[in-house]
């Protein structure tokens, strides 16, 4: 063979080779797949020894009182859309007293829901195996993920629907014939992200920029326009259909289900953080860094800015852009959008966002990777320190649950089963009022729904007018002790709304109050910070 051949024979040699590229982040992983199924796994365990967060508690109650046939603001205010209430509500049924902890590893399960369908997500788009779990790697060490799925909150549903939703959409963007790109999955993907924003108002803007992206797609030349219409309606029409319950709801209870839904949340967390001296958390500087101080923590904005600057690098070349890379790009906008709307801004606002950003840095970083450079290098140094990181959160998750003077739901579980002891030697079985629902429902004791919120409601109950306070079935600091005196309750439990929050107000001060004046039995937790109080006159 000449010399030439040779020659001709490597170079065609050499561009049926694959590629080799660098996707190892962590070196020292080499099994990859296998480390994110065990992270997936410890999410549940986790969720069970993490401390009790002061939101949860309106969820576990919407949970348990919808479990007795009550229906979400025509029997009790809720203050989100009401569709995981009805998710939870089963575990509260089959394990009773243990709802809470049965919904906490629910919780967990979700988290690893969201890894395994952003991991097909990935791979679905032709991500290597390798880099895809790398990925969901760096996500599960994200600061809100880990914390938005070990809580009992509306996070971990909406997201893993969310995440389903694309993973229909990268299996219809995937390389196939005309003759099976069908309606039917743009369809399915819509009425998920209905049920997400059904669950939590704020993935509105994740399924509207679902609804939109085709025709963006059409506008850069991505999609024929029939192929553009089609889609758009197809995902809007299984959107539609899947909010439609939600008119149900407000025709029943229009006053309750608009200001739990809207009003309550345009302006109760402003008035609440005003009458607590907190004007400043509510500047947009504020929102700035909190937004920042949410995604430090962790990989989540090391990956939003590595995603941007190649995505940016690609139009500035004028590349073709694919259509699952435009998709990827409408939603990581729009989970922007949603993280940073809210006022104030909480570290769970992120979740929207951190899904699809994953999934779009698997992408584009395989893309990158065929062609190394040291501002690449660099880029996967910063992502390493950043997993490092966040690494943090789950650990001190785990002090706090297990060494810490924190409270966990086997916490709570023993100081319900020893409420319900008490009240039983003292023959009370009636209801029970608590800003802390968490506690009276481990004990089995019936809740007054009017404390289904929890403190939420309350805190700021006064800015409703009465007649509407009474229609909501919501009490005020300033009326709750007229409230108790009219339905005076078997028991009331105090103790956690002094811990962990800010309360310039008192909220439990006018409760104690009551319960002093009237003689209740004050009876001390040994497990937590929980306090008992057991009614003496009963008849």
């Amino acid at each position: 063979m000449s010399k030439q051949m040779e020659m001709r024979e490597a170079v065609r040699g050499s561009e049926s080779a694959p590629v080799r590229t660098d996707d190892s982040y962590f070196p020292a992983l080499s099994d990859k797949v296998g480390w994110l199924g065990f992270l997936a796994a410890a999410l549940p365990l986790l969720a069970i020894i993490s401390p009790i967060n002061h939101d949860e508690t309106q969820y576990i109650a919407a949970a348990q009182l919808a479990s007795e046939g009550l229906v979400p603001f025509r029997d009790f205010l809720h203050l989100q859309t009401p569709y995981q209430i009805y998710l939870f509500a089963p575990l509260f049924s089959i394990f009773g007293g243990s709802g809470f902890i049965a919904a906490r590893v629910a919780s967990g399960m979700l988290g690893a829901g969201i890894l395994a369908t952003t991991f097909f997500a990935l791979r679905t788009a032709r991500v290597e195996k390798s880099r895809a779990a790398i990925c969901c790697i760096l996500l599960w060490l994200c600061h809100t993920f880990v914390f938005s799925v070990t809580i009992v909150r509306n996070d971990a549903l909406s997201a893993f629907l969310l995440t389903i939703a694309i993973w229909i959409a990268a299996s219809q963007l995937s390389d196939k014939s005309e003759g099976e790109r069908r309606a039917v999955p743009w369809f399915v993907a819509g009425a998920l992200l209905g049920l997400a924003a059904g669950t939590k108002i704020s993935y509105l803007a994740p399924a509207l920029a679902f609804v939109g992206f085709p025709l963006w797609a059409f506008l850069l030349k991505a999609f024929p326009p029939r192929e553009a219409l089609t889609r758009s309606a197809s995902i809007g029409f299984g959107l539609v259909l899947a909010l439609l319950p939600l008119l149900w709801f407000r025709d029943i209870a229009p006053l309750a289900f608009d200001y739990g839904n809207f009003e309550y949340h345009a302006k109760a967390p402003l008035a609440w953080y005003a009458a607590n001296g907190l004007e400043d958390r509510l500047t947009l500087l504020a929102k700035v860094r909190d937004v920042l101080l949410t995604l430090v923590r962790g990989p989540a904005l090391v990956a939003l800015a590595i995603y941007g600057w190649l995505r940016l690098r690609s139009f500035r070349n004028r590349n073709v852009q694919s259509p699952s890379l435009i998709f990827i790009d409408v939603l990581v906008l729009a989970g922007l959008a949603a993280t940073v709307a809210p006022t104030p801004t909480w570290r769970q606002y992120a979740m929207p966002l951190l899904p699809p950003l994953f999934i779009g840095l698997g992408l584009v970083w395989q893309d990158a990777g065929k062609k190394p450079s040291k501002t690449l290098q660099i880029a996967k140094a910063a992502m390493l320190i950043a997993a490092i990181v966040g690494i943090g959160q789950p650990l001190f998750q785990v002090w706090q649950g297990t060494l810490g003077s924190e409270v966990s739901p086997l916490t709570i579980s023993k100081e319900g089963a020893y409420l319900a002891k008490e009240a039983r030697n003292a023959g009370l079985d009636g209801e029970s009022v608590s800003l802390s629902p968490e506690v009276v429902l481990a004990s089995g004791l019936p809740l007054d729904p009017t404390f289904a919120t929890g403190p939420f409601a309350y805190r700021t109950g006064s800015m409703i007018a009465p007649a509407d306070r009474r229609t909501m079935k919501v009490t005020s600091v300033e009326s709750v002790r007229a409230y108790l005196e009219q339905t005076r309750p078997d028991t009331i439990v105090t103790g956690y709304e002094n811990f962990d929050h800010v309360d310039a107000l008192g909220l439990e001060t006018p409760i104690e109050a009551y319960a002093k004046a009237n003689g209740y039995l004050r009876v001390a937790s040994p497990f937590g910070e929980a306090v008992f109080w057991l009614r003496t006159d009963q008849e």
